[in-house]
This record gives structure tokens, sequence and C-alpha cells, in this order.
């Protein structure tokens, strides 16, 4: 095993909400503009801010793009937990790929509405909406990426690799994830897209998401690469207890037999 290079994908986590973060930050997206403003104002918007919008959005896919291998590390260390048939690191990887494609999908929505200034305001008010809505409210992939990844930890009863916490902590980041979903029925509260409840504490969670998560996951590589090598006392006892639950099934069957 690559320890190196599997702690460096741990820690794209922690790159990749920089980039995001920054470009959006640069575009003028935080706070984000509000869901109930007219036409005109989001007309000047992308008119005035075009330049920094389109670098910002740059910013933002890059910083996407390395959610891929934050999921990649994730997929490694679910499957070492599950066994060989690791049927829900397989569909949190799929999770997290289809998450990086929603984010710099819907990131080109605002990207197409700089692309000509002489649009009609009411048309940069569309994009701005399609962009919106969805980058808000499509929420499902993330959440199924987490809780996934919270089961499997909850999994390993003999917590080789994560802390149980990390776990319940993983389902919990889920369940934050999901207010957002239903921004599409408001246009000012907690629950629009620059709400409390849809924005501001989803992206708080998200944030410490991105940095909980890689904090473990390089640990857990370095456990790995200890088990792989015989050098963790943790694993070998974890394994050491396997084969004896083994050998005492195996026992009461052939003392059954006789």
């Amino acid at each position: 095993m690559n320890t190196r290079m599997m702690k460096l994908c741990s820690w794209s986590g922690v790159a990749a909400i920089v980039l995001i973060a920054g470009g959006f930050v640069l575009a003028g997206f935080v706070p984000p503009p509000p869901p109930g403003a007219d036409a005109a104002r989001i007309g000047e918007l992308f008119r005035e801010d075009a330049n920094r919008i389109r670098f910002g959005m740059i910013l933002g896919m890059y910083g996407a793009s390395l959610l891929m291998l934050y999921a990649a590390v994730i997929a490694i260390q679910m499957r070492r937990i599950e066994g060989r048939n690791a049927v829900l690191a397989l569909a949190q990887f799929g999770c997290g790929a289809i998450f990086v494609l929603e984010f710099i999908y819907l990131e080109f929505f605002w990207v197409a509405a700089t692309f000509r200034a002489e649009r009609a305001d009411d048309s940069f008010l569309l994009l701005n909406d399609m962009a919106w809505i969805p980058f808000i409210g499509i929420s499902s992939t993330v959440v199924i990426q987490s809780l996934l990844f919270g089961i499997v930890i909850l999994r390993d009863s003999g917590a080789r690799y994560f802390p149980r916490w990390l776990g319940y902590y993983n389902i919990w980041a889920a369940l934050s994830f999901t207010p957002g979903t239903f921004n599409m029925f408001f246009k000012s509260g907690p629950l629009a897209w620059d709400g409390v409840l849809a924005f501001w504490f989803p992206v708080l969670v998200f944030v410490s998401w991105l940095i909980i998560n890689p904090l473990f996951l390089a640990k857990s590589v370095d456990r790995a690469s200890e088990a792989e090598t015989g050098t963790d006392p943790t694993a070998l006892a974890a394994e050491l207890g396997e084969l004896r639950e083994k050998l005492a099934r195996l026992t009461t069957k052939l003392g059954a037999n006789a």
C-alpha cells in the first residue's frame, strides 16, 4: 500500500473545502443573493461581477474535483471493514462521484449567466434560480455518502480503523444536510436558499465533515499499513479474537457431530 499517497488523498477533503470556499467568496456568493431579489438586482450582479464569478467558479470546480479523491479513500477504508463484498463502499463511492458532478455542473449555470452581458434581466434571474435551487436542494447524494460511511464504521465491531463516535457523527452530518432539500418552497426564512437551516448550518457541518473525516482517514491509513506489516496490536488482538470465535464454533460443531 502506498501510505504516503493514501494520506495525501485523505487530506484532499481539506484542500477541497479551501478551494470551494475561496471560489464562492471570490464570486461574491457568500452570503448568497436573496431568493426574493428581483430580476434587475440579479442582472446587475452578473453584469458587474462577471469576471469575479468566472474565476470563483473555476476555483470551485477544481475544489469539487478533489472530493473524488476524498470519496475514493473513504471507499477503500470502508472496504477494509466490510470485506470482499463491500457493497456499501461501492455505493458510497458512486454517491461521491455524482456529488462532484453536481457541484461542477451547477457552477456552470452561474458561469453561463456571465457569458452574455446583453441578456435580459429575466434570463439572469432564471439562470441564477436554476443554479441556487438545486445547488442547495440536491442533498441526497452527500446524505447517502455520509450515512453509509457512518453505518460501516458502527459495524466495525473491532473498532480497528475508526472510533465509534465518528460513525454517529457521520450519521448526524447526513441528517444535517437535509433541510436545504426544501428550499424550493421558500423565498425567505430559515429554509430559503440563504437561510440558517438550508444554507448556513449545513455549510458549517460540511466544513467540519471535510476536516474531521480526513483527520481520521489519515490515521486509519497508518493503522491499515501497520496491520499489513503485522505491527498493529489492535488489529492483531481483533484477528486473534476472530480466530478464537471460529475455533469455538468449530469445536461446537465437532462436538455435536460426535
